[in-house]
């Protein structure tokens, strides 16, 4: 494919149909090139600038792995339901998450040291005012 000097938003979605990437050409000139997979996933982009930019998908349609001429890369792993288990970037920044039997999100740890379980307790509408204070609730 042949994007002809003007630019072009690329949004990639799963196959339920959720958006999981957006990408942004920024092309100034006639003859970038972009190539795609017979699923219709970019692999990759070259503007007139020299730019590149590469990307590998799982069987899903999942991205695992970007890379560009920067020297950014990313690599994602995810399980059979297509959920994000890991994610790695060329920053050194990472993340991993964990999920039940129903793809809900358990637990989420990161590079920066957060930490979160997804089993937060339920509150009323009552219990969160008197938590929050200076608040009035209006029925």
């Amino acid at each position: 494919m042949n994007i002809q000097g003007k630019n072009k938003d690329l949004e990639l979605y799963n196959k339920e149909g959720v958006k999981v990437y957006k990408y942004y050409t920024y092309s100034y000139n006639a003859g970038d090139e972009s190539t795609f997979d017979e699923k219709g996933n970019i692999l990759t982009f070259k503007n007139s600038n020299g730019h590149w930019d590469e990307y590998t998908f799982d069987e899903k349609g999942n991205i695992l792995t970007y890379k560009d001429s920067y020297g950014t890369w990313d690599e994602s792993t995810f399980d059979e339901k297509g959920n994000r288990l890991t994610f790695k970037h060329s920053d050194g920044s990472w993340y991993e998450c964990t999920y039940d039997e129903k793809g809900n999100r358990l637990t989420f740890k990161n590079s920066y040291g957060v930490k979160r379980g997804f089993d937060i307790p339920k509150y009323t509408m009552e219990d969160l005012i008197e938590k929050l204070g200076n608040f009035k609730l209006i029925k």
